[in-house]
């Protein structure tokens, strides 16, 4: 489970931005809260909803976990061939560009995350894509006391510093652009390592490209455990497809290229079944199917998915049910997360999301993203929190949050144009 995650100076980010995914200290929707290893700890929310004005830094701040996580993962899949590329594509990044000192300075990454028998501490710094430091500590879990110890330390000149339980990991011919951690996936057997890796790879990142062209997702589509789930969901969803097959395309790509991958739908209608091409299907449907294989694995192995604009193309209704299943504990029995981006308001209420779980991006005057929550962030001048019963949604328009100044200026602008004309 992701407790804390911190970056710094990718892309419009220039200062420190954490999304923490550790509950506050209040009463609305108890239940749905995921428990933490031991009573050293606190809970942790299954959700995280950011909401902002567009080009304000929604997509940054997912695309910078995304990046974290597939800059780990990849090497070790590439190497091994172990594990799977699930929407993990190591785009190119830049640090903050609107400042000369930036231009000049690593990329942050910090992680915070339980697993199985501990809790993860990992950092990663990078320039110019060379690792300039990293270090991975842990503490045991279940504890008497929060211990923290030292797995490894890699400085920026290269060198690198192994606690005791790393003692006989190799430490020669690592590569400059490769994260140590993801060195000793490929290279050695070490129980906190693979650990670490399994948390890695429980998380999902989607970018909902079109779906018969998106072989990762269709091959999983194909799935014979997983392909009853998927119809039993569209099914809850009032989607009427029976049925589904994936095949070949029929003109393939050229030899020695990965196979091309179509998804044709069935509908049965009076008793007769009819095939439709998944590009004949509503853009809903078709995110929606895009979608589902994310959301099934991370309830079924309780992982991380990360949605960049979850809402669009949804009905309301449906991007309920699907919040909704990850703030059920009779469902989420697995202790899955969904962190997403989002301009659908009608989910920013009191009866569907917790005060911690809502986030806001937006530029500040110096062009910057920063990221702040509805609870911890957002004080009156008597030092009191957004109450819980409060409309946030209508506050949020209102421009109470701060998250939504360009909304304010549009509207200004046509009051003072239709005043003009």
């Amino acid at each position: 489970m992701l407790c804390q995650f911190r970056v710094k100076n990718f892309m419009s980010y220039r200062d420190d931005a954490v999304l923490d995914m550790e509950a506050a200290g209040i009463e609305e929707f108890s239940d749905t809260l995921l428990p933490p290893p031991c009573d050293k700890f606190r809970p942790v929310v299954p959700l995280a909803a950011i909401f902002g004005p567009n080009a304000g830094g929604k997509s940054n701040a997912v695309n910078a976990l995304a990046y974290l996580v597939s800059r780990v993962v990849v090497p070790v899949v590439r190497s091994t061939g172990e594990g799977r590329f699930f929407g993990m594509v190591l785009k190119n990044y830049s640090p903050f560009l609107l400042d000369e000192a930036s231009r000049s300075q690593p990329t942050e990454f910090e992680l915070v995350f339980h697993a199985k028998h501990a809790q993860y501490h990992y950092c990663l710094s990078l320039f110019n894509s060379a690792v300039e430091r990293e270090s991975l500590y842990y503490i045991k879990t279940p504890c008497e006391r929060r211990r923290s110890v030292k797995l490894f330390e890699r400085s920026r000149d290269g060198g690198i510093e192994l606690g005791a339980a790393l003692k006989k990991a190799n430490t020669d011919k690592v590569s400059p652009t490769i994260p140590y951690l993801s060195f000793l996936a490929i290279s050695g057997a070490f129980p906190e390592i693979d650990e670490v890796m399994d948390w890695f790879q429980s998380c999902y990142i989607q970018n909902f490209a079109v779906l018969d062209s998106d072989h990762q997702v269709s091959e999983l589509l194909e799935e014979p455990k997983l392909k009853p789930l998927f119809l039993g969901f569209l099914d809850d969803m009032g989607i009427p497809i029976s049925d589904y097959t994936v095949r070949n395309a029929k003109d393939n790509v050229k030899s020695g290229e990965e196979t091309a991958l179509e998804v044709i739908t069935t509908h049965t209608v009076n008793g007769t079944s009819y095939s439709l091409d998944l590009g004949d299907e509503s853009e809903g449907t078709i995110k929606i199917l895009s979608a589902l294989p994310g959301i099934v694995l991370s309830l079924l192995t309780g992982g991380l998915v990360l949605f960049d604009e979850f809402d669009a193309k949804l009905h309301p209704s449906l991007l309920r049910f699907l919040i909704g299943l990850y703030a059920d504990p009779k469902i989420n029995t697995n202790h899955a997360q969904l962190i997403f981006t989002c301009h659908d308001i009608s989910i920013m209420r009191n009866d569907c999301l917790r005060r911690d779980e809502i986030w806001f991006a937006a530029l500040n005057r110096d062009s910057a993203s920063e990221l702040w929550n509805l609870y911890f962030d957002i004080l009156d001048e008597q030092g009191n929190h957004v109450n819980k019963n409060a409309a946030y949604d209508r506050q949020y328009l209102m421009g109470r949050y701060g998250a939504d100044p360009y909304l304010k200026r549009m509207t200004e602008w046509g009051d003072n144009h239709a005043a003009e004309t």
